[in-house]
């Protein structure tokens, strides 16, 4: 066929129902904290740079309240302290002024995360960390056993006023480069929350979405006063596909598992009593499935799971949310941690091959890339730990050897079988800035397109022609450079789309 069929094929798609439905653009968020931040014995200059070549608009960080503030391990804030100015001696900044030098120099925006672990002196008991969870010490000799709402809100203004738009620490070197704030991570486990439940004559009360909702407004507060710009840029949620997200996230928006509001005692329980439309920017998730493993078409046994295949249950949550005031209408979802893991290096039988590793992050894009509510996608890791009982989700073994996945995760390719002869071709010049040309041609060497993505990267095109759906794929593009970027190979698949 003649390119300018493609091109009349792609139009017309462009301006169908499905393709309106579809994000047009999405954040493409990379996480590694182990590297861009520790170095972990990587020449980090080297990474962060990659982050942006490989197509990331954005690096997400944890600022750790643990890490950055003084005699954390004691029990006692220090004398003089003063939490709120992250110029008081003390405070610990450094690796993360660092990271934002970096980020600005290769054009890369933050989505920061501040989160646990916490100082001892700052739990409303002290005395109680470090504590055990399941009989472990948890997580080493920190500490999450009921942080104070109020010394968050106090870490939150330090953190803002340091690296906020409107940043007055050391003269505003460090501002201005934050798309995205964010506050805790994984409420919903107990390894950052605890404690979480509490039995009662009543019902079980949600402890730690209760403790979730008064960080969360505390630490937003914060920021609305001291950076006011980004008092619209705060995301909420940040939970774990496990380990029931769904009732957490009902809970911390003041509303029982049928997405209604609580009733009665347990309205008073949940602390409720006068529940607050929270301003949240939208609604943050890490969608893996079970041990990051699987694919799009890998099925939960749970109903109250958000795992990549079932992200449309957030859809209901959060309409539901707004219905009854809870948080403004119209919010969006945004995928902020992710990945898959592979084998190697990981020994066991479940973790993916190689190739299915990269084949599965380009079918989660694609998935994602179907709502129209899912702001940023994101690739968490670009170096594996190489610790097999840790996750090694990265585009990158930890000795530094490239994956398949790195070249798939720059130019994703998915192919859709829609019939024998008809197949639809979607994919994504990831590193591209602004609308580019692509060229898609089978493995036998037969150009089959030459689509022009839109200003985001993306293309999609309808192929129809003898036998399309058993034949093999392969985009390529030409960087500004002079060097060739080529996707994995893709057969045709079945269609991608949430279970639910």
């Amino acid at each position: 066929m003649k390119s300018t069929t493609f091109l009349i094929l792609l139009a017309a798609l462009l301006l169908s129902p499905a393709a309106a439905s579809a994000s047009s653009t999405q954040m493409s968020i990379v996480q590694d904290d182990a590297t861009f931040v520790h170095g972990s014995g990587r020449d980090i200059d080297t990474a962060v740079a990659e982050a942006k070549l490989i197509g990331a608009d954005a690096i997400r960080v944890f600022i750790s309240w643990h890490s950055v503030a003084p005699t954390p391990n004691s029990r006692r804030r220090p004398a003089g302290f003063d939490a709120g100015d992250p110029d008081s001696r003390g405070y610990r900044w450094g690796m993360y002024d660092a990271l934002v030098d970096r980020a600005r120099r290769n054009g890369l925006k933050l989505l920061m995360v501040l989160s646990p672990a916490i100082p001892f002196w700052a739990s409303e008991q002290p005395s109680r960390c470090p504590h055990l969870v399941g009989g472990y010490q948890h997580l080493g000799k920190s500490c999450m056993w009921k942080p104070s709402p109020a010394q968050f809100a106090q870490f939150v203004e330090a953190a803002v006023r340091r690296y906020g738009s409107t940043a007055t620490s050391m003269d505003g070197a460090y501002g201005g480069l934050v798309a995205l704030w964010s506050l805790w991570n994984e409420p919903n486990l107990e390894h950052y929350v605890w404690p979480q439940l509490q039995r009662s004559r009543h019902g079980v009360i949600d402890l730690g979405a209760a403790r979730y909702r008064q960080l969360w407004l505390a630490g937003w507060r914060a920021i609305a006063k001291y950076d006011p710009p980004s008092r619209n840029k705060v995301l909420f949620g940040e939970t774990a596909a496990i380990s029931s997200p769904m009732d957490t996230l009902y809970a911390a928006l003041c509303l029982d598992e049928e997405g209604k509001p609580f009733k009665g005692r347990m309205r008073v329980l949940q602390g409720c009593g006068k529940a607050q439309k929270l301003p949240i920017a939208g609604l943050a998730l890490h969608p893996y499935n079970n041990y990051a493993i699987g694919s799009v078409f890998t099925r939960s046994h749970t109903k109250d799971s958000l795992a990549m295949g079932y992200v449309s249950r957030a859809h209901k949550l959060l309409g539901r949310a707004a219905r009854h005031g809870r948080i403004p209408r119209g919010r969006g979802i945004y995928v902020t941690e992710f990945g898959f893991q592979s084998a190697p290096p990981n020994p066991f039988g479940d973790a993916l091959s190689l190739g299915r590793q990269a084949a599965a992050i380009n079918e989660a894009d694609r998935l994602f890339f179907g709502d129209p509510r899912v702001r940023s996608v994101a690739q968490y890791e670009l170096y594996d730990v190489g610790n097999p009982g840790e996750f090694n989700t990265g585009l990158r073994f930890a000795e530094g050897g490239a994956k398949p996945s790195l070249a798939a995760y720059r130019m994703p390719l998915v192919v859709t079988r829609l019939g024998r002869n008809r197949v639809e071709v979607w994919g994504q010049v990831r590193p591209a800035s602004g609308r580019t040309r692509a060229v898609v041609e089978t493995t036998t060497g037969r150009v089959v397109g030459r689509p022009l993505t839109n200003g985001a990267g993306y293309y999609r095109f309808v192929l129809a022609r003898g036998g399309a759906a058993g034949m093999r794929y392969r985009a390529s593009w030409v960087a500004p450079d002079g060097e060739t970027l080529l996707s994995r190979v893709a057969a045709a698949g079945k269609p991608i789309k949430y279970h639910e």
